[in-house]
């Protein structure tokens, strides 16, 4: 699996370096970091997903996470027509397609330590538990994804959907996801994101029964200080244990196109917490 993960962050390097050529698109970023964050000393991950921009049959592939045991990879065959595609293998699940916690953009290596909040319950067992290892099918449209999923070694199926729309001078997403292995429980969010003054505030209420975690609550605004510097505030709050929540201040300092200096820190879970990383963006 850290092979698999290693080949598909050197193949999304090469694809995000070439993607003026239009066969592959992406959507995401890949950083190299270090962080005080228990087994993420120094750490290669990111988060995206890369598809073959052809219509009829091709492929996408992605990761979420860090090299090493905190991580998601992503793989399957598909089939676009229009602006709809049809995957089968291992593909994201429609429910991280929307609504996703800020909380990863802002310090990946906290987030790995609280996929059990907004994420998929795919994402949470890949992630936290052995050979959780999912396949399926999964169709999307513009601002619609549903997918389903089965874990063998966990006699498991899981079947997600989420949505995206414009309202006012509001971005609703959300999404909802059924878990059926030895308990049947429910995942759910909803997220509203619009312009406030000089920035963008995002809410994000989750339901996490599925995933056996608190419902949580996340809220963060990212506002530009300067043509090469962005600031995000965020807060994340386990509603049933709100001591265990975190509060973290992030900056992109961007040196050149695409690349930045994304430096972070904060408190959580009676610690502080720092972490700092190159970061690409494509």
């Amino acid at each position: 699996m850290i092979r698999l993960t290693a080949l598909t962050f050197a193949l999304a390097s090469l694809a995000s370096a070439s993607q003026a050529d239009t066969w592959l698109t992406g959507d995401g970023w890949i950083a190299l970091g270090a962080s005080n964050i228990e087994d993420q000393d120094v750490w290669l991950g990111g988060d995206g997903t890369w598809s073959t921009t052809w219509h009829g049959l091709g492929l996408s592939f992605g990761a979420f996470g860090t090299l090493g045991r905190t991580h998601e990879t992503y793989g399957a065959l598909s089939y676009s027509f229009g602006s709809a595609r049809i995957e089968a293998g291992n593909p994201r699940p429609a429910y991280d397609s929307f609504a996703r916690p800020l909380i990863a953009d802002v310090m990946l290596p906290e987030a790995l330590a609280r996929t059990d909040s907004g994420f998929s319950r795919l994402t949470d067992g890949a992630i936290t538990e052995n050979k959780f290892l999912p396949y399926g099918l999964r169709y999307a449209n513009t601002d619609l994804a549903v997918s389903l999923h089965y874990v063998d070694d966990y006699d498991t199926a899981v079947l997600s959907l989420g949505g995206g729309w414009e309202t006012g001078s509001w971005r609703i997403e959300t999404a909802l996801e059924y878990v059926d292995g030895d308990n049947s429980d429910a995942n759910a969010k909803l997220q509203g994101s619009r312009a406030l003054g000089a920035g963008n505030f995002t809410g994000t209420l989750s339901y996490n029964e599925a995933n056996d975690a608190s419902a949580a609550m996340e809220l963060a605004y990212r506002h530009a200080v300067s043509d090469r510097v962005a600031l995000t505030e965020l807060v994340s709050i386990p509603i049933e244990e709100p001591e265990e929540g975190v509060a973290l201040l992030g900056a992109n300092i961007y040196l050149r196109g695409a690349t930045s200096l994304d430096l972070s820190g904060g408190y959580g879970d009676g610690d502080g917490l720092a972490n700092a990383a190159i970061r690409f963006e494509f």
